[in-house]
């Protein structure tokens, strides 16, 4: 009987050090193994025509014009789990995925960092920028990204999810490996330039029925359909054609998924 008591201390002692180690978090929000959160909140300034730069792992994008010369950014920092469980157990130590921003004139990176290198770390953005505005690199790994009401440049690469680009007027280049584009187009220039490319996905593209605008479509495994007048065949893989004259350049090109070419509606 005495013996029993030196091995049942030493097993009181192991518990005691992995439950200083261990935090449980019980999850209150629901079922969908996403514990709370926390948010993130900053006001900057950023003159009209200023740079915005965005990297995020996980987690939805979604950036609209205002007419003030500031940057509004709220982001909901989460973590996600392979497993639907009630009660979450962490290491001592951990944190939510933390969020950088640099600033050099009228230069705004954002980068979100996670936690250890953990991949399941989530971080929605919605941000408020000046309507004229260059978005330099807004790259993203999983989630879906949203451009509303601005003008000048952007450049949007998505790895899966979709990418809506809507009241969009000047130069585009959106990819994404799997998942679909939508964009809305308004007063195009000569010197616009807009590439739109997916690998497995579908392509819209809506302009303006008076538009001036030379189009190169492709794409190998789907089909192609337009409300405009191409003038020839669209039963290929390969179609170019030019609509008014000294327009904007429109390359949409996607390897499996349809391409469709619509007129913006009046509004009468």
């Amino acid at each position: 009987m005495k013996k029993i008591w030196p091995f049942a201390l030493s097993i009181l002692i192991l518990f005691s050090f992995l439950s200083s180690c261990i935090i449980a978090v019980v999850d209150y929000a629901d079922s969908t193994g996403i514990p709370p959160g926390e948010e993130f909140h900053r006001i900057l300034p950023l003159e009209f025509g200023g740079t915005l730069s965005l990297e995020n792992i996980n987690g939805d994008i979604e950036i609209y014009g205002w007419d003030k010369n500031e940057m509004e950014v709220l982001a909901e920092k989460l973590s996600s789990h392979p497993y639907k469980r009630r009660v979450h157990l962490f290491q001592w130590g951990y944190s939510l995925p933390k969020i950088d921003i640099d600033k050099f004139e009228d230069f705004i990176k954002i980068r979100t960092r996670t936690a250890s290198g953990r991949k399941t770390d989530v971080v929605n953005y919605y941000i408020n920028v000046p309507q004229s505005i260059r978005l330099k690199d807004i790259i993203a790994g999983e989630g879906n990204v949203l451009i509303s009401d601005l003008y000048g440049e952007a450049y949007v690469e998505l790895r899966n999810g979709d990418i809506e680009v809507d009241n969009f007027s000047g130069s585009l280049t959106a990819s994404v490996i799997k998942g679909s584009i939508r964009t809305s187009l308004y007063d195009l220039r000569r010197e616009d330039e807009i590439i739109i490319t997916t690998e497995q996905g579908d392509i819209i593209v809506y302009l303006q029925p008076e538009v001036n605008v030379r189009i190169e479509v492709s794409t190998p495994n789907g089909d192609i359909f337009s409300e405009f007048d191409f003038g020839k065949s669209l039963l290929t893989e390969k179609v170019t054609t030019e609509i008014g004259e000294n327009g904007a350049f429109l390359s949409l090109a996607t390897l499996n998924g349809d391409i469709r070419i619509k007129k913006i509606k009046e509004i009468q």
